[in-house]
């Protein structure tokens, strides 16, 4: 199996922060959550970066959290579980979330493949989501018990309304890009063919344009931050009430054995 890693790179006023754990369709894992904190906070404190990227190595923005890690603590208690996923949320999630959308330079998401759990809270914490025709979009959570983290309940029902937010956390059904796009989920769709040119063009066009301007007009659209601080720690709270579930232990070990879940509601 490669390496699971977060590989940042800057040319050109351009920083490109790059998930990579080919292995898993780029999974997180805790190292990993760890260093893409770590990464944004610098890159976006770095003045010689103008805008910031996130994109997947390989055929894959990210499919979200490594399940082989989350069965690494089933033999946690309840309690333990609890306290162990909110600490996992609070410190390597949130700020990353906060930080991008706090970010004076543009931040965009260049999607292939599969874009679910984390994966799709960080796209839709970016400012652009350009994507290939080949991705696939989910929220993914409730395949193993969960609600969501990232933001994704304060970004879906800004960008679709509550009804169709909660149709796709609920039904965790996957999405094409073409659909992405007509629901208002994402910014553009290319060939996979033409992605790169596609990317490449967004990024110089973003990186000499009149950065204050762009930050501004980002800072009024935002609107109040502290919303999205209070949501992003409520969906903590309860990432952290469902990891002590039962139906939690029942999700992520019918992963690991490639069966459907039998949820009992414990």
């Amino acid at each position: 199996m490669s390496e699971a890693r977060i590989v940042s790179t800057l040319n050109d006023a351009v920083a490109v922060i790059e998930i990579d754990h080919p292995a898993r369709r780029n999974a997180f894992t805790v190292a990993m959550l760890q260093a893409l904190r770590e990464q944004v906070e610098a890159r976006l404190a770095d003045p010689a970066c103008r805008v910031l990227v996130l994109r997947g190595a390989g055929q894959h923005f990210s499919a979200g959290g490594d399940i082989n890690e989350f069965h690494q603590a089933m033999h946690l208690d309840a309690p333990a579980r609890l306290v162990t996923f909110r600490a996992l949320i609070e410190n390597w999630i949130n700020p990353v979330i906060l930080a991008l959308r706090r970010a004076h330079q543009p931040v965009l998401s260049v999607v292939q493949g599969a874009c679910a759990g984390y994966g799709l809270s960080l796209a839709l914490a970016s400012d652009f989501v350009l994507a290939a025709e080949d991705a696939v979009f989910s929220t993914a959570y409730t395949g193993i018990a969960l609600p969501c983290d990232g933001g994704q309940s304060f970004f879906l029902a800004r960008a679709l309304g509550e009804r169709r937010a909660r149709d796709l956390m609920w039904s965790a059904r996957r999405v094409d890009a073409h659909s992405a796009l007509a629901m208002g989920l994402i910014d553009d769709v290319v060939p996979v063919a033409g992605l790169e040119d596609a990317a490449r063009s967004l990024f110089a066009r973003l990186a000499c344009g009149p950065r204050h301007a762009l930050a501004e007009i980002k800072r009024l659209l935002e609107g109040e931050d502290s919303v999205l601080a209070a949501r992003l720690e409520a969906e903590a709270v309860a990432f952290a009430r469902c990891a002590a579930t039962g139906d939690f232990v029942e999700g992520v070990n019918a992963f690991i054995e490639r069966r459907q879940p039998v949820f009992q509601g414990r």
